[in-house]
């Protein structure tokens, strides 16, 4: 996939990823921690939406030593995806945390395999559907850049049968954190995002032997943005620290040439031009209707069934290669040889996308078990899926210009259908008084019918859809297992346990690139051990952990670091970590808590290997990543989170270290450690009415993370000469000041 281009924001921890099992054993450790939220428990977010990457849409991605997926976090709202696949609809285009958000909770890894089938934690919402009193909130927030966000819910009653109503509204128009008013880009380039929701539940009794509820749910989602990556160009140290060129701040100053893109149209084959904010933005409506019944007898039925549609767009502004040519200069049309920024725009048209997801799950407490079984029934299409692309060069400035050399030969599609079924089983099971455990299982049928454009297949001298189609039909049966364990050895002390097995089967997307990736099942096992003690002032959990998935599949942007050409390859490998996490919740006096976390993890590659051909000097170049560390991610992590309560005023921060990370796949640069830094005030006037001020990147870094682009195929030896070389890459937020009121009645 695009991890190379979008691996947004790698921010935190290998995470303790325990069950519920684990947080009940540490009962004395507060609501603010950042340990895994039992599944019952939707009230932490585990800082979950502390965001230090350049744009700031949605929740930071959870490390869990494996890169992030271009989609991140995996979202659930109400027990379902809020999306069904994450490209093109990224997540944050259907969803966001506003007012009518009433819970949280964070599933592990064990926990998400099973209930939903995916690879890493999750992040689950749930939105006030009604209430018994009328009641509601408002709020508004903003930045020093100039930020635009409000939200607001209302609830209550409408009869007294048990008819009740919730109506919410969410409104962001996000400036970023520069003006680019000379290169015709919008104000609010960042994100201009609208929510809107409406939901009935109706209460009732169940003839005398239970009662229940049945909601209506309906949301409407609009959401424009010039991509959750932004790039910026620097100067490159060989100790791993970048500083920034002469009249360029990073953060501040704008590195995009323009809004409008000239794209050659997949369908005519012509030049179009096209509004990169307006027109690849997304429209979706989302109609769920559930249900939860709870019977006398102590056994539970609940349901959820989602209803899908809309129109979604993608747009990625990516910087590839930097290299050095003669060009004309723009402006005074004299000839001028200096270094050159490789830039490429994939732009995906609003692709229409339907899908149907439905959840029922029937449970009791029977003894000592507490088991649940439930049914997963998704359906998902997506008619005719096209990205045009092109690559272009633009100056090394701010405000940077065009220079030309547009190549329009970049395209990918795909269409069709998918379908998942799946039967998940889960017990809680309390041995005895000192042991428990949880187990689960997930038995899932998927398949994939469609078809895409062979690369050998397209002629040049046609419009792209033209082309001659392939046919797709793919099936696998999909398994994942969990089980997790408490030992209570004394009242203070005891032992952790879990063990997870995952299979991810591949999507349509994946033939996106043109080429049969001769999908293959993607098995992730991983394991973990540790011990927790619980004291009057503090508890305490550490743990070692391993985790692996082999049949990764990804689609890279390859460089020639000579003439700037790149190639997409689709790649397969294999990537392992071993991890040990200790994470620490003190309170040592009244009102003031303490949090921290240290990690220590070593996750690379394996099997990484190919060929990529470049055309336009016919040069075949090899490549073997087999031993080289993952990017992006930190061998060692630490979070230091105080805060203080008194009285009305709350008070916090959050420090976070990132070790050394290597910018490129061969391992050749990497970014010395940083610091992410957050700090903040809430104050609350009366019960109804409170205040708040946060800052982000609070010690004002101009900091580089993530890749460096066009650079993977950099041997020692190219970089040994480039002490002091210009490059550019993606970057954490420069220092802003948040602010916001709410006020509840």
């Amino acid at each position: 996939m695009r991890n190379n281009i979008q691996n947004i924001s790698l921010c935190c921890l290998l995470i303790l990823s325990g069950s519920g099992g684990m947080l009940r054993a540490q009962e004395h450790a507060k609501r603010d921690t950042i340990k895994t939220v039992d599944v019952e428990e939707p009230k932490s977010d585990r800082n979950v939406m502390l965001n230090a990457a350049s744009a700031n849409t949605g929740p930071r991605d959870v490390n869990i030593g494996l890169p992030a997926s271009v989609g991140g976090t995996t979202v659930i709202e109400n027990d379902l995806p809020v999306v069904y696949f994450f490209w093109p609809e990224m997540p944050y285009k259907a969803w966001r945390m506003d007012a009518m958000t009433n819970g949280v909770k964070l599933l592990d890894l064990g926990q998400t395999a099973v209930n939903i089938g995916d690879v890493g934690f999750s992040v689950g919402t749930y939105d006030n559907l009604g209430t018994d009193k009328f009641g509601g909130s408002v709020g508004f927030n903003s930045n020093h850049f100039g930020l635009l966000n409000g939200t607001a819910n209302i609830s209550g009653p409408l009869t007294r049968s048990g008819l009740k109503f919730s109506v919410g509204g969410f409104v962001n128009y996000d400036p970023g954190t520069y003006k680019a008013k000379k290169n015709n880009i919008d104000r609010y380039y960042a994100d201009q995002t609208q929510l809107y929701k409406v939901a009935l539940t109706q209460d009732y009794k169940i003839g005398g032997h239970g009662n229940g509820s049945v909601s209506v749910f309906y949301k409407y989602a609009k959401s424009n943005s010039l991509g959750s990556n932004l790039y910026a160009p620097y100067i490159y140290h060989l100790d791993g620290s970048v500083s920034e060129l002469p009249g360029f701040k990073i953060g501040s100053d704008n590195y995009m040439v323009s809004q409008m893109v000239t794209l050659k149209d997949a369908n005519t084959g012509k030049l179009v031009q096209r509004d990169g904010l307006k027109d690849y933005g997304a429209e979706s409506h989302t109609l769920d209707i559930s249900g939860k019944n709870r019977f006398d007898n102590g056994l539970h039925f609940n349901y959820i069934v989602r209803l899908h549609s809309g129109k979604s767009g993608a747009y990625l502004n990516a910087m590839t290669g930097i290299t050095e040519q003669t060009y004309k200069d723009p402006d005074t049309g004299k000839e001028v040889t200096g270094n050159v920024q490789g830039a490429m725009i994939l732009a995906s048209r609003k692709t229409p996308i339907k899908s149907m997801t439905s959840l029922m799950e029937l449970g009791k407490k029977s003894g000592n078990h507490e088991w649940k079984i439930g049914l997963n029934e998704w359906l998902y299409n997506i008619d005719k899926f096209v990205t045009e692309g092109v690559t272009y060069n633009q100056t090394i400035e701010a405000n940077p210009k065009s220079l030309g050399g547009e190549d329009y030969s970049k395209y990918e599609y795909h269409n069709g259908t998918e379908n998942k079924t799946a039967v998940m089983l889960t017990d809680k099971w309390d041995i005895a008084k000192v042991l428990t455990l949880n187990l689960g299982a997930r038995l899932e049928y998927q398949s994939l019918r469609g078809d895409f454009i062979n690369n050998k297949d397209v002629k040049p001298d046609i419009p792209y859809l033209s082309n001659k189609k392939t046919d797709i039909k793919k099936d696998w049966f999909n398994k994942a297992f969990m089980v997790s364990a408490v030992y209570k050895m004394t009242r203070n002390f005891g032992l952790l346990g879990e063990a997870s097995y995952n299979e991810q089967a591949g999507h349509l997307e994946n033939y996106s690139a043109g080429n049969d990736p001769h999908l293959k099942k993607s098995k992730i096992p991983e394991g973990g051990f540790g011990v927790f003690y619980n004291h009057p002032l503090f508890t305490l959990v550490s743990k070692a952990t391993y985790i692996q998935r082999d049949e990764y599949r990804s689609t890279v942007n390859f460089s020639n670091s000579t003439t700037g050409e790149i190639q997409r390859e689709l790649a397969s490998y294999e990537i392992q970590t071993i991890g040990w996490t200790t994470d620490v919740v003190a309170t040592p006096f009244k009102g003031f808590n303490f949090h921290f976390l240290f990690t220590l993890q070593s996750p690379k590659y394996k099997d990484y290997a190919g060929t990529v051909h470049f055309k336009q000097n016919n040069e075949d170049v090899n490549y073997d990543f087999g031993s080289s560390y993952v990017t992006g991610v930190s061998k060692v992590l630490l979070e230091i989170d105080p805060s203080y309560q008194w009285r009305g005023l709350r008070v916090w921060a959050s420090f976070r270290y990132f070790s050394k990370q290597y910018a490129n796949l061969s391992n050749t640069l990497f970014f010395k450690g940083r610091w992410e830094t957050f700090a903040g005030a809430k104050y609350a006037f009366t019960k109804n009415l409170e205040v708040n001020v946060n800052v982000v990147n609070l010690l004002n870094q101009r900091g580089a993370k993530g890749t460096i682009s066009g650079t993977d195929l950099y041997t020692k030896e190219q970089v040994a000469k480039k002490e002091g070389a210009i490059m550019s890459g993606t970057y954490i937020r420069p220092f802003t000041v948040e602010f916001g009121v709410k006020y509840k009645f």
